[in-house]
């Protein structure tokens, strides 16, 4: 029987899943033209759900969740090539010991100058249909996206470029909510193993990385949120000149009746 829109007994006997390395990503792939704008559909999302549920709530080191397909693979193509170069005039670069060669920030000019094509993907990752599939996948209720981007947005790494391991910080301060899910969209037109760059999860004592996620063309990451969810790709990108580790990053948070509380900043790991 139908439920809230998703079952489709059909798409999912046609989708099938997609190996990773380190485990299974799921396959939510729509057919679409590259030259249209894409729009995330209930029905092959549906597909992916029930799968990607109940790897989210039993994997390690902490709830998380890996699909693939999300976007066509020419539309992950297409998004990657209209992605914002480095020399963008609204990009700011960090360098320092938590990360180097990383360019962001390009929410507080509101995207502008960004291709259309990839701020309407920005736009569909906070709309209603991407916020069901994230409640049902994580079991997170009352989500609330950010159409500010705070700390998110569009990332861009240069070969020899890290972020170290750390924790995120757990308020949306100017609207009194806690953060609950994060999401890291990879937008590369194709990306090889020897590259490095994946995304890795390490428990809660910093002993062991228990999970890492190569940044394959149009992979959705989905991870719960925590003061001790330690998360980075700390070793130097080796990709070669010419190539960059490009992300899509959104935060959800839900209302959790403390408004006022005054949360925290990002924790960086400690270096052993």
């Amino acid at each position: 029987m139908p439920h809230d829109g998703w079952e489709s007994t059909s798409l999912v006997e046609l989708l099938s899943s997609s190996a990773r390395r380190g485990g299974v990503a799921h396959d939510a792939r729509v057919s679409t033209s590259s030259d249209e704008l894409f729009f995330f559909e209930r029905a092959p999302l549906a597909a992916v759900v029930d799968r990607a549920r109940a790897d989210y709530a039993g994997a390690r080191p902490f709830p998380h969740a890996v699909i693939d397909g999300v976007l066509p693979l020419e539309v992950a193509q297409r998004a990657a090539r209209s992605f914002p170069k480095a020399d963008h005039p609204g990009f700011k670069r960090r360098d320092y010991d938590e990360q180097s060669a990383r360019y962001g920030q390009l929410q507080r000019r509101a995207f502008a100058g960004v291709d259309p094509f990839v701020r309407h993907l920005l736009n569909e990752v906070n709309g209603m249909v991407f916020l069901e599939m994230l409640e049902r996948v994580s079991g997170v209720k009352g989500l609330i996206a950010d159409p500010f981007f705070t700390g998110a947005g569009l990332h861009l790494t240069l070969p020899g470029g890290h972020l170290a391991l750390h924790a995120d910080f757990d308020r949306d301060r100017a609207r009194g909510l806690a953060r609950r899910l994060t999401v890291v969209l990879f937008l590369v037109e194709r990306w090889e193993d020897a590259w490095g760059g994946h995304l890795e999860l390490w428990n809660e004592e910093l002993t062991r990385c228990e999970a890492r996620i190569a940044p394959a063309p149009g992979r959705l990451v989905v991870f719960a949120h925590g003061d001790r969810f330690w998360h980075g790709h700390p070793e130097p990108l080796a990709c070669p000149e010419g190539v960059a580790r490009q992300s899509l990053a959104a935060y959800y948070y839900v209302a959790d009746g403390s408004p006022a509380a005054e949360g925290h900043s990002a924790i960086w790991a400690p270096r052993g």
